[in-house]
C-alpha cells in the first residue's frame, strides 16, 4: 500500500507538433545559442559555422578585439519534487578552443571520462533576471560529456541564481 501512495508521477502531456500524448518529463530546448542572434544576419554566413550539437561563432573579419566563441550543445536537468524524471533545456554552453576541439575529435567515441568546464549564458523563460538593455547573467559550469550518442550533461556551480537553486 505504501508503494503506491510514494511512487513518483510521470508527466503526460499532449504534443503541439504532432498533436500526439506523449508520456514522461517535458522538455524544452534552444536551437542556437543566444549570441547567435548578435550576429547580424546579413554576416550569419560568413561568421556562424553550426549544426544540432556545435556552434563557432568568428568575430568580425577586421576585429582583432575579439577571439572566436565556441558552443556545445547540452542538456540542463531540473529535478521535478514528486515526478520520476527531470525537466530538461537543451542549452549552449561555451567551451575553450582546445575543449571544443577536443571534443569534435572524440564526438564518435565514448566521452564518459570526459568533462570541461563552461559559461551558460542564461536566456531562458522564468530564470533570465536580466532587465531591457542590460546584459544577461553567464553562470559558471561543469560539462560531463557522457556516452557516445547521448548529449552531455551539465552542472551548474553552486550560486544563488534561481537557475542553480532549481
Amino acid at each position: 500500500m505504501f508503494e503506491r501512495l510514494f511512487r513518483k508521477k510521470r508527466f503526460k502531456y499532449k504534443c503541439d507538433e504532432c498533436q500526439e500524448y506523449h508520456v514522461g518529463s517535458p522538455s524544452f530546448s534552444m536551437k542556437h545559442p543566444t549570441s547567435f542572434f548578435d550576429v547580424p544576419e546579413t554576416e550569419r554566413n560568413d561568421r556562424v559555422q553550426y549544426n544540432d550539437d556545435l556552434c563557432m561563432i568568428t568575430p568580425r573579419e577586421n576585429d582583432t578585439t575579439e577571439d572566436p566563441i565556441y558552443y556545445i550543445r547540452c542538456i540542463l536537468e531540473i529535478p521535478i519534487k514528486g515526478a520520476s524524471e527531470p525537466f530538461m533545456w537543451g542549452v549552449w554552453i561555451t567551451q575553450s578552443k582546445e575543449n571544443f576541439e577536443r571534443y569534435i575529435e572524440t564526438f564518435e567515441a565514448n566521452q564518459s571520462n570526459e568533462k570541461s568546464s563552461g559559461w551558460l549564458l542564461v536566456d531562458l523563460p522564468f530564470y533570465n533576471n536580466a532587465r531591457t538593455g542590460e546584459p544577461l547573467t553567464h553562470l559558471e559550469c561543469e560539462v560531463h560529456w557522457g556516452p557516445k550518442g547521448q548529449r552531455p550533461k551539465v552542472s551548474l556551480w553552486e550560486n544563488s541564481h534561481q537557475l542553480a537553486v532549481d
